[in-house]
């Protein structure tokens, strides 16, 4: 069975997806998304944002890309130089899902099968981006609208793409 690859994020529609090394919104509903699709799936994922306060961790394997891993892993977490040997790290998987930050998404764009990408209807500021991509290159496979409520600041869409096969 073939790795499969699959960036999760969710971004606002001026594509912000950090400040500071925090999400710049609350969605409990979009994490609580977040939990059900990433469930028992091995992540790879840099380092800061990793150790982001809000990160949320794989508890079954996380693989972390750093140059300067520790000397101690703790329980469930490996460490890659880069992203090709992150991946042979999990070539006994099936399914990866990517977690960002923004330099491991434009990294992993060209690789990903899917994307599970919830999009913030707002725009707000920020210090970190998700690449612009093709929309060409993805099939949009199903799309979940949240609106705004006690417990939800921003409306948002849960949309996953399927990337479209050569023709």
């Amino acid at each position: 069975m073939k790795l499969q690859l699959y960036i999760i994020a969710a971004m606002s529609e001026n594509h912000v997806i950090g400040l500071n090394n925090s999400l710049p919104w609350h969605l409990p509903d979009e994490w609580a998304h977040f939990r059900k699709v990433t469930a028992g799936k091995a992540f790879i994922i840099g380092r800061k944002s990793f150790e982001a306060p809000d990160a949320l961790h794989s508890e079954y394997r996380n693989v972390i890309i750093t140059s300067n891993p520790p000397e101690q892993a703790e329980p469930r977490v490996e460490y890659a130089k880069d992203i090709s040997e992150a991946i042979a790290l999990l070539s006994d998987e099936t399914d990866v899902f990517i977690l960002g930050g923004a330099s491991i998404f434009r990294q992993m764009l060209p690789l990903a099968d899917r994307m599970y990408l919830t999009i913030v209807h707002a725009q707000v500021a920020g210090d970190a981006y998700f690449p612009a991509f093709d929309p060409k290159d993805w099939e949009l496979a199903s799309s979940e609208f949240h609106g705004t409520d006690d417990d939800h600041r921003y409306s948002f869409s849960m949309n996953l793409y399927i990337r479209k096969q050569p023709e």
